[in-house]
């Protein structure tokens, strides 16, 4: 009715490697240092997305995904929504096969350091934006972690930095995947079971 043309939107079919890959609570979800609140408002408007929370350890402070395994030793892309919620600083490693990592500014929706990954920061709905990054080879088994990073962080390895965490702060996260291919598609949603 507008006078416009209709888009048929196509993606390449695509599978997440992640059997929970939105809930966090469970075990699969390593937290060290680090723990989950649920019902917080996620990007497609449910209450469904979690808070990582930072402990008061001096440490390094993160998640990890499971691990997951894939067909071949081809190019992978890791995916993740996020949100300051505390920090605005975040970094995500793939942390099976190669250690790369890559560094966020989440308030400039920047990158701060990468150590040469194809990493890209988008911003989505309410606040929230999508980080991913892509490893064109490693073995067969995949993995990333995610580390919450605090306002002294400047650059340089995240695995090997630590703070004084304050037992409150922290970063919404949703939805979690891990494919197949050399970018990133839209979000595909797992409940027990590869998708």
């Amino acid at each position: 009715t507008d006078g416009g043309c209709p888009v048929l939107l196509t993606e390449p079919q695509s599978t997440n490697l992640i059997v929970q890959s939105n809930d966090f609570s469970v075990s699969d979800w390593v937290k060290t240092d680090t723990s989950v609140v649920e019902g917080f408002v996620s990007p497609d408007g449910s209450s469904n997305a979690f808070k990582l929370v930072e402990d008061t350890s001096t440490s390094s402070h993160k998640i990890a995904s499971p691990i997951v395994s894939t067909d071949s030793e081809s190019i992978s892309t890791y995916s993740l929504y996020v949100k300051p919620e505390g920090r605005t600083k975040i970094g995500i490693q793939e942390s099976q096969f190669s250690g790369k990592y890559v560094s966020f500014n989440l308030s400039t929706k920047s990158v701060i350091s990468n150590t040469g990954l194809n990493a890209n920061i988008v911003e989505s709905i309410n606040g929230w934006m999508r980080i991913d990054f892509s490893q064109s080879s490693g073995g067969v088994q995949k993995k990333f972690d995610l580390y919450l990073l605090d306002d002294a962080y400047v650059s340089g390895s995240i695995n090997a930095y630590s703070y004084t965490g304050d037992g409150t702060s922290g970063v919404l996260i949703y939805g979690g995947q891990i494919e197949e291919l050399s970018y990133a598609t839209s979000y595909i949603p797992t409940y027990g079971a590869v998708r």
